[in-house]
């Protein structure tokens, strides 16, 4: 089963309503989206009722890739912003599949944050999320019951309505304005410089402002164009995701739920491989030479040697290649807690495993084999490419790709007291893939500690050879893989070399 993931957390932060959006194409993936609002269409009866909506066709590429509705409500003392995100993504050898993201922020009058929640729902997950001002912290709730969070608010924060109102007060032709917004998927805030420059072109009679934005993202910029009207409510937002152009653009209704082809969005995050590497190579060792403008550093683990040298960054993998030191007390109570992508304490899990594992005489290789082996069993052979699941979603669907196979694998093992860690990166197939062959696919699998050393586990696609490259370790959170999903695009594998043993 050959995992990879598709667009996730659309619309995560808040900003000029041009909103970031990315979803996981694979099992690490997530290519990061920026959409934006488009212009306002009031009937005479929404405005005397306080209310105006606007539709949006958001593409990728050439491609259509869906929709986005935006309604605005306003009252004596809230102004409330709705926006729902459709976006269809072509399932290989299935149907296709929609993945629903709706954020709603709360503004006073004046354009003072309250509050902001967020809502996924595909056939494989179900988040619901909120953000709510409190003095000067913002309370973040992952799930309606859960403990909240809390993070010191940086300022100015802005949420759509009251960005709007702080570009309008500004004055003249050339206009700057730094300000931060709150991003649900990496949970963090957002710096973002405007440059605002007058804009006027017999074309679009209808743009009034260029918009330069430059938003820092886990510590690496992002630039998008936009086009607004002379209220500062935008048009037209370009920008770029994993190579490819991100184009939100306004239309009516009927442009915008017009019905399209959707693309096979795997494609796109296949990296090739220089060449085909034999059985006997993976099954032994091998040296990788990663060429590209990509800055993440892959981790040294037990099973991956790790270097950088002038002519790119080479990784030496097989079964006990790396130097990695031995973990400490802390890292391993880490490695077995409870987190809200990997609910190790629910009863579920621990009930599970217990049925599972009914004697605990086995030693650790053991008993992560039948726990791989039963993940393999209870999830569905057919891979579904639909949003971002905990592993308590996917353990209830039995649907998912590699990365929810990864979550649940995770979890029993921690219900268990074994410490694990999820392994984000790419696995190589020598067979054919959505028509391409020798091919590297976004993978994600696991990682145990054995008493001895970290110890891979993969319950999609099986045993670990020397094609599996690790790019990040994790707890599950989503955030880690849209770190990595950024620097895919930019990574090519520029050779692939099989070490014998003299």
């Amino acid at each position: 089963m050959m995992n990879s993931r598709a667009i996730s957390a659309l619309n995560d932060s808040i900003r000029l309503p041009a909103y970031q959006t990315a979803k996981c194409l694979a099992v690490l993936v997530f290519a990061t989206l920026l959409a934006a609002c488009g212009s306002i269409q009031e009937t005479e009866e929404q405005a005397r009722q306080g209310t105006s909506e606007q539709w949006q066709s958001v593409s990728l590429g050439d491609h259509k890739m869906g929709y986005r509705h935006i309604l605005k409500e306003s009252t004596k003392s809230l102004i409330k912003t709705t926006e729902t995100l459709s976006v269809t993504l072509s399932q290989p050898g299935s149907r296709d599949r929609e993945i629903s993201t709706t954020l709603s922020y709360h503004e006073s009058k004046s354009g003072k944050p309250i509050a902001l929640y967020k809502t996924i729902v595909s056939d494989t997950a179900n988040h619901q999320m909120s953000a709510i001002v409190k003095g000067s912290s913002l309370a973040l709730r992952l799930k309606e019951s859960a403990k909240a969070e809390y993070y010191p608010i940086e300022q100015p924060f802005y949420l759509p309505e009251g960005l709007r109102l702080a570009l309008l007060k500004q004055s003249g032709a050339v206009r700057q304005l730094e300000y931060y917004s709150w991003n649900f998927s990496t949970r963090q805030f957002n710096r973002t410089q405007l440059t605002v420059k007058a804009y006027s072109s017999p074309d679009q009679p209808d743009y009034a402002w260029h918009i330069q934005r430059a938003t820092v993202i886990g510590g690496s910029s992002k630039y998008t164009d936009i086009f607004a009207d002379k209220e500062f409510r935008p048009l037209t937002e370009r920008s770029h995701s994993n190579g490819d152009e991100v184009l939100i653009a306004s239309c009516d209704k009927a442009c915008a739920m017009a019905s399209f082809v959707p693309n096979t969005h795997v494609y796109r995050q296949l990296i090739q491989s220089p060449y085909k590497i034999t059985d006997t190579a993976l099954n032994g060792k091998i040296r990788y030479r990663l060429v590209g403008d990509f800055s993440l550093l892959p981790p040294t683990t037990y099973e991956q040697e790790v270097k950088r040298t002038p002519q790119g960054t080479e990784l030496v993998i097989c079964q006990d290649c790396g130097t990695e030191a031995p973990p400490s007390a802390a890292d391993l109570r880490v490695a077995v807690s409870n987190n809200y992508w990997l609910p190790a304490q629910n009863p579920i899990f621990k009930n599970l495993v217990t049925e599972i594992l009914p004697d605990r005489n086995s030693d650790v290789s053991g008993q992560m084999q039948r726990l791989t082996r039963y993940v393999t069993r209870h999830m569905s052979d057919e891979a579904s490419y639909s949003g971002y699941a905990t592993a308590l979603e996917a353990y209830e669907s039995k649907q998912g790709d590699c990365t929810e196979h990864a979550l649940l694998l995770a979890t029993l093992a921690r219900a268990a007291e074994i410490p694990t860690r999820v392994v984000f990166g790419l696995a190589y197939t020598n067979e054919r893939f959505l028509g391409r062959k020798y091919v590297f696919v976004p993978h994600a699998w696991v990682q145990a500690w054995t008493g001895e050393r970290w110890e891979s586990y993969d319950s999609g696609l099986g045993a670990f050879t020397a094609g599996y490259i690790a790019l990040g370790l994790s707890n599950g959170d989503q955030a880690d893989i849209l770190k990595i999903n950024e620097q895919l695009h930019k990574i090519h594998i520029e050779s692939a070399i099989q070490i014998r043993s003299r």
